[in-house]
């Protein structure tokens, strides 16, 4: 792993020994870079549920702390998390601070009046030295405020102790991945019903002086060609507003190990279209280090031997 000290740490050096304060100090330059992971089922103990999600092994967890390792990022969105024991396994608490979605605490505290929440939460790793402050969780995408849909984790980061980018990790609705599926598919309304709560949240944003990124599991293949709902988010309003998705124009060369229908054998499925995307708002993008986007992927002999995730990690690197 390349050593890089964040400048939220330099700037926080910097301030106590009065480096602000001496004349002719040349500008910090430096960058940022962020990432998105969903770990499928990441989780310390055996999860009940049917069909059973694959369980891990201590190999298993080895080569996705290796690929945490190759990804090297300074924040990273995580989906499909259970608790922190898990992500520990994966990134060590000695680097990151973790950031969980309060649903998580909220359906611990269910279970103990038996009820079996979803364990599927999500959030921010944040690498240690990063200075962010934590905004009120996106929970209005729990549509029915039953804690059965995920809600979003959204977070400020802070440079010299003034705020510098909004961050907000999502894990939207699956089974409604391209508008050639029926408005009628109920998961189609949910999700669009979501990418409402996720355009007033926009909207909100917009107004604001400070830029944005959304970053996540969309479940949505939002770079096809007119695609509705990301239409829809990225409408021009508030005068304007203009979005742009790290993914347009790229392809997806991720590899995934899937269980067969029946369950006797697992094949290896590859889909061009990715449904995680990074969305960044004018300002944010205006900060992308160009060419910066990447997907990180396995080998397909690595995907056959290790129960690894059904995504790969994407990320991008911002200058500041």
């Amino acid at each position: 792993m390349r050593w890089r000290l964040p400048f939220f740490l330099i700037c926080t050096w910097a301030l106590v020994n009065g480096s602000f304060a001496k004349p002719n100090v040349p500008p910090l330059t430096t960058t940022l870079t962020v990432a998105s992971w969903n770990l499928q089922w990441l989780a310390s103990d055996p999860i009940i549920i049917i069909p059973p999600p694959p369980q891990r092994t201590r190999a298993d967890y080895q080569q996705l702390a290796h690929i945490a390792t190759q990804l090297d990022t300074d924040i990273l969105a995580f989906q499909e998390v259970a608790d922190r024991q898990a992500i520990e396994k994966v990134l060590t608490n000695d680097e990151y601070v973790f950031e969980f979605s309060r649903r998580q605490q909220e359906s611990q505290h269910n279970n103990k009046r038996h009820t079996k929440p979803w364990p599927q939460f999500v959030g921010f790793a944040i690498r240690k030295g990063i200075s962010y402050v934590r905004n009120a969780d996106l929970h209005q995408l729990d549509l029915r405020g039953n804690k059965s849909l995920r809600y979003g984790v959204d977070i400020t980061l802070l440079n010299d102790g003034k705020a510098a980018l909004r961050l907000l990790t999502v894990h939207l609705k699956s089974g409604c991945y391209s508008q050639q599926q029926s408005t009628k598919n109920r998961a189609c309304r949910q999700l669009n019903r979501q990418f409402e709560v996720l355009e007033q949240w926009v909207d909100r944003r917009a107004a604001e002086p400070l830029p944005f990124m959304i970053l996540g599991d969309f479940n949505r293949r939002l770079t096809l060609h007119n695609d509705q709902m990301w239409q829809q988010l990225d409408d021009g309003h508030p005068t304007g507003l203009s979005l742009y998705a790290a993914t347009e124009g790229q392809k997806s060369q991720c590899r995934i190990r899937i269980h067969s229908k029946h369950k006797k054998h697992r094949k290896i499925r590859h889909y061009p279209n990715f449904i995680d995307h990074i969305v960044l708002d004018e300002r944010a993008k205006q900060k992308m280090v160009n060419n910066s986007f990447r997907e990180l992927t396995s080998d397909v002999e690595v995907v056959k031997a290790f129960n690894l995730s059904d995504h790969c990690p994407i990320a991008l690197s911002l200058s500041l």
